[in-house]
């Protein structure tokens, strides 16, 4: 279970739910721009540190082991992933994490950003990082409840 950020090209007059379901029935075999991964690659180790690099026949990906966060990169999708191992100061942190990396995907491949947790686009979500880390505190509780053992109940 993660909390994720998705990026998808999205027109002006086109609503959220119609862009991600264009993007789901979206079949690109285009490879992802080099250029812009590159970028992302590095925009993740600024903001993170150390990360793990993955290049697949259409796809790239990146995982920063510490924190559990992920970025996929197809042709016209990215997403940012992070498990909910975090609760308050701590879920804070990473949230603004995968916000300041969410906005270099928005800025290197021109695709508009989307959290579907909380149903906003990126710039408004981060904007209101407390409304993530609710979603993780809620998590974490609902682990708690169920006797689920998480990083963030222990």
């Amino acid at each position: 279970m993660s909390y994720d950020l998705i990026f998808v090209p999205r027109g002006d007059d086109q609503s959220w739910e119609d862009a991600l379901e264009a993007a789901a029935e979206a079949d690109s075999d285009e490879r992802p721009r080099a250029e812009a991964w590159n970028r992302i690659v590095a925009a993740a180790r600024q903001v993170l540190g150390e990360v793990s690099v993955f290049e697949g026949a259409d796809n790239y990906e990146l995982t920063h082991e510490p924190t559990g966060v992920q970025v996929s990169y197809y042709a016209d999708e990215v997403s940012v992933t992070v498990p909910y191992w975090y609760r308050g100061g701590d879920a804070r942190t990473v949230v603004a994490a995968v916000h300041q990396l969410g906005a270099v995907v928005e800025a290197v491949t021109g695709l508009s950003g989307y959290d579907p947790q909380v149903e906003l686009p990126l710039a408004e979500a981060a904007a209101r990082p407390e409304l993530a880390v609710a979603a993780f505190d809620e998590v974490a509780e609902s682990f708690a409840r169920r006797g689920i053992s998480s990083p963030s109940n222990g």
